[in-house]
């Protein structure tokens, strides 16, 4: 892809007097990417209401460039290319890729020895060390590459991974544990990453044998799980040439991850009210229905009593008049009175019998 260099100054230029829309349409930039390299190199930008002042002649106080410490001889920005959509959102990891190899200050050169090791470097040979290649070895508790090749490539490995390790903290990101897995932990998403060897199959050569697996020295980098998984292998490209895109990646998976999770989230919390909702509902329901079978059998029990009255009444207006009303007699009247009383709702007698425990 074609470049333009351009001095600190002459970027300070264009940003005040070209909107950030239009530089987008111009240089493989994002918004967002135009805004990293401004303050990555301290060039100050204008606010919201700068265009529309300049746009209406209105006056406004233009941000001065202050020198820095470390002057920069040249920014290099990449033009698009003519066809290529302006849509960010629709090449996300070409111009991802292109704001990091952008980025002068990036370490994306892999060394032919490495210098000032990351402290995962450093614990991924003691790992090796004291394993001597046994891969059921647990003794050693800290952090280490998954890393799996032959004897041959560790010292390209360890250098591979020691500059993506460097690149990744440079960019604000780091290496950690979730579980028992290492892991790549951007902006709160753990990725699994592993760094192998490929493989060649030998078949058998005689009837009774069994195929033979040789390293072929191609580098295969994995990340992700499942659906979401991408690999990088040496090929005509090697994958030291591939740090900026690999990257790239890893922080445009961090992001969707982070999208699908917060969906996930707001879908859980709908669904979690919804649920509620519902439950809330049977609750009331079930409350009422209780109530009103309650209120059924205390009317029924009503309409009992009334029907015991009536019948008791019955049987005292039957003795009176045959004049059959003995002490016996009488005496059963207040007995099932009593017990017409008790079982009144609106009355509720206690009756020591009936109410005995």
């Amino acid at each position: 892809m074609e470049t333009n260099e351009l001095t600190r100054k002459e970027l300070y230029d264009i940003v005040w007097s070209t909107p950030v829309s239009k530089l987008t349409q111009e240089y493989a930039l994002s918004n967002d990417g135009i805004k990293k390299l401004c303050k990555q190199f301290e060039i100050p930008m204008p606010d919201g209401g700068y265009w529309s002042k300049l746009k209406f002649n209105k006056p406004f106080k233009r941000e001065e460039l202050h020198p820095i410490s470390n002057e920069v001889d040249k920014i290099v920005l990449t033009i698009r290319e003519e066809g290529n959509p302006v849509n960010v959102d629709q090449t996300p990891l070409t111009i991802r890729t292109k704001e990091i190899e952008n980025d002068l200050k990036a370490p994306l050169v892999v060394p032919d020895k490495i210098e000032k090791p990351d402290i995962l470097t450093i614990q991924t040979k003691d790992y090796w060390n004291e394993s001597k290649g046994n891969v059921f070895y647990d003794k050693y508790k800290k952090l280490h590459y998954p890393i799996r090749v032959g004897d041959k490539h560790r010292e390209r490995s360890l250098r591979f991974m020691d500059t993506l390790t460097k690149l990744l903290r440079y960019r604000g990101h780091t290496i950690a544990k979730e579980n028992h897995d290492t892991c790549i932990l951007i902006d709160g998403i753990y990725i699994d990453f592993d760094l192998r060897e490929a493989t060649k199959r030998i078949p058998a050569t005689t009837p009774h044998g069994f195929s033979e697996y040789i390293p072929t020295g191609e580098l295969i980098l994995k990340i992700g799980k499942y659906s979401g998984e991408k690999e990088w292998r040496d090929g005509k490209v090697k994958i030291e040439e591939l740090l900026a895109r690999i990257v790239a990646k890893l922080e445009i998976y961090a992001q969707e991850k982070k999208k699908q999770e917060e969906a996930s989230r707001l879908w859980r919390l709908q669904y979690d009210s919804e649920l509620k909702r519902k439950e809330e509902i049977k609750k009331r329901k079930d409350e009422e229905i209780t109530k009103f079978n309650k209120l059924v059998a205390l009317s029924e029990q009503h309409n009992k009593t009334i029907l015991i009255r009536q019948y008791i009444e019955a049987v005292k207006q039957h003795a009176v008049n045959t004049n059959s009303l003995t002490p016996e007699k009488q005496e059963w009247i207040k007995w099932a009175t009593d017990k017409a009383d008790w079982l009144d709702p609106l009355i509720n007698k206690r009756d020591d019998i009936l109410d005995a425990q």
